[in-house]
């Protein structure tokens, strides 16, 4: 089977999106022999290359064009019929819009990756006007959506005449490469994040809880993003620059030695569809604690006894802080995450192709 991935980012940069395309395109490429292309935006300069056995292909745009790129668009309507399914994921770009509008003839898998707030105010003005043109458009071509939760599925279903079409795969990890890894040497209790440093994913909020923690809890914190300065600035301003640390972005292999490292992860996000840095924990053996709304909240109820939730906009960080100490270094014993697991979700994966480019 001929395969095309369009993305807003290359499958080598670090994010969620680009984890969830990175693991599909090589597993679907090397374990089933399919001849999978991923076509994607780059913020720097376009090129066509191997990537781990995928033929990848990076077309120079901006974030302010939704990471769209109109030589990408030509070479769709090109070469679409070259293809068996394609596969167009990423709502918080105009790739799935462009793949929608190229891609007339050959069937279409859309996975969205859907947030139902807005990340800012602005957005928040816009977003209902995408929702109602862009994003109804890009669905109503689509033979097939991909959700990552229960969760994310429920909002489509709502806000889009699709219900038909949805079928939930969640994301996946990696159990084994993470159990393998080594810890580093640490002194107390470690705090980790992992993740883009946005204003909504509210790490100022743990940041804010530290400073309620004894001296032998830190805080360490990777991932980039637009959040970053505040971020500094709050450390600074709350003395706390011996205990909180940006590590920026990290290759998989020190981030899961982070994991193994770490006595708890937390993901206080208000919009995530998924979380897969908490599958990632506990497949370290660390606890997680999350906010308790949407993907989050549904991973919450899955695991139990191993991730667990508070209301972060409805307490103060000193109950944030309590929180985390209850929950530190608790042990969660081995959790079974084979259905989680990436060369199951590619399987699921492809199972949905075949579904609709025989249909």
């Amino acid at each position: 089977m001929k395969i095309l991935i369009t993305a807003p980012l290359p499958p080598y940069q670090r994010g969620g999106i680009e984890k969830v395309v990175g693991e599909l395109s090589q597993r679907l490429s090397q374990d089933y022999r399919s001849d999978v292309h991923v076509w994607s935006g780059t913020l720097g300069r376009g090129e066509a290359c191997d990537w781990n056995g995928v033929h990848l292909r990076t077309y120079h745009t901006s974030k302010r064009a939704g990471y769209a790129s109109l030589k990408m668009f030509r070479a769709l309507k090109l070469s679409e019929r070259d293809f068996d399914v394609i596969h167009a994921h990423g709502f918080s770009s105009l790739i799935p819009f462009a793949t929608a509008l190229a891609a007339r003839d050959t069937p279409l898998v859309i996975s969205p990756h859907f947030h139902p707030l807005a990340s800012s105010k602005l957005l928040g003005v816009v977003k209902p006007l995408v929702e109602r043109s862009v994003d109804r458009y890009t669905l109503s071509r689509a033979r097939k959506v991909i959700c990552v939760s229960e969760t994310e599925a429920n909002i489509i279903r709502e806000r889009f005449a699709v219900a038909g079409k949805v079928a939930v795969i969640h994301n996946g990890v990696n159990p084994d490469e993470i159990q393998h890894a080594e810890p580093y040497e640490f002194d107390g209790k470690l705090i980790l994040y992992v993740g883009r440093l946005e204003r909504y994913k509210n790490i100022h909020r743990a940041i804010e809880a530290i400073d309620y923690l004894p001296q032998n809890f830190s805080f360490f914190i990777i991932g980039e993003g637009p959040y970053k300065r505040e971020l500094v600035a709050l450390i600074q301003r709350k003395g706390l620059s011996e205990r909180v640390r940006l590590l920026g972005a990290c290759a998989d292999e020190d981030l899961y030695r982070w994991m193994k490292t770490s006595a708890l992860l937390v993901n206080l996000s208000e919009i995530e569809a998924f979380g897969i840095t908490v599958l990632e924990a506990l497949a370290a053996g660390t606890p997680a604690l999350v906010n308790e709304k949407l993907g989050l909240h549904e991973l919450a109820r899955h695991f139990e006894s191993a991730v667990f939730s508070i209301h972060v906009d409805k307490v103060s960080s000193l109950e944030i802080a309590k929180a985390i100490k209850d929950v530190v270094g608790m042990h969660i014993g081995s959790v079974n995450l084979n259905d989680f697991r990436w060369e199951r979700i590619a399987a699921q994966t492809l199972r949905i192709y075949k579904e609709v480019s025989d249909s």
